[in-house]
């Protein structure tokens, strides 16, 4: 099987160390266990608990990159959200302005409204007056054609009645 390597390579493969000095092609054990460098620069060998300090060390940092990673992305998904709410609230704003501008037009209209339905009340009661005044002044016409016209009869059968008496005092004296 090509995938699949032999025991001999695998040691091989395992084998590649570095090499401490030039005149040795192996490490030691005691030379392979991890080390410590001091203050000083001398390098100790790690023990046990101090090899699960730097690992937890290890660990610890590496949450701390990637809490740090997590701050930072939360930190520009909230000011994007922030960037967003801000127009938002920016749009609705100016909502609120135009719609406080059509309120004082429409209220501005309403006074109006209220001044002429005024004005129509003043006018309608004398309307009213008036129409109470034709209505007597053409009972009183009424009246006065009715006795012209009364009059206007009479007055022609008196006409009538002398132009009768011209006529016999002329067939009289003829």
């Amino acid at each position: 099987m090509k995938g699949l390597w032999t025991t001999s390579e695998m040691k091989s493969k395992l084998q590649v160390l570095p090499m401490r000095h030039a005149n040795k092609t192996r490490l030691s054990m005691a030379d392979r266990w991890p080390r410590r460098q001091t203050f000083d620069g001398h390098r100790q060998p790690l023990t046990a608990a101090a090899a699960a300090a730097d690992t937890a060390l290890a660990i610890v940092g590496s949450l701390g990159i990637v809490g740090g990673t997590l701050f930072a992305a939360l930190y520009v998904l909230e000011r994007q959200s922030k960037e967003v709410l801000l127009r938002k609230i920016e749009r609705l704003g100016a909502t609120i302005k135009e719609r406080d501008q059509q309120l004082l037009e429409v209220a501005r209209e309403v006074d109006r409204a209220k001044e002429y339905a005024k004005e129509n009340e003043m006018f309608r009661a004398r309307y009213t007056d008036a129409t109470r005044d034709i209505l007597k002044l053409e009972r009183a016409l009424e009246l006065k054609d009715g006795q012209l016209e009364s009059f206007m009869v009479v007055a022609q059968r008196q006409i009538a009645y002398l132009e009768s008496q011209v006529r016999s005092l002329q067939n009289v004296q003829e």
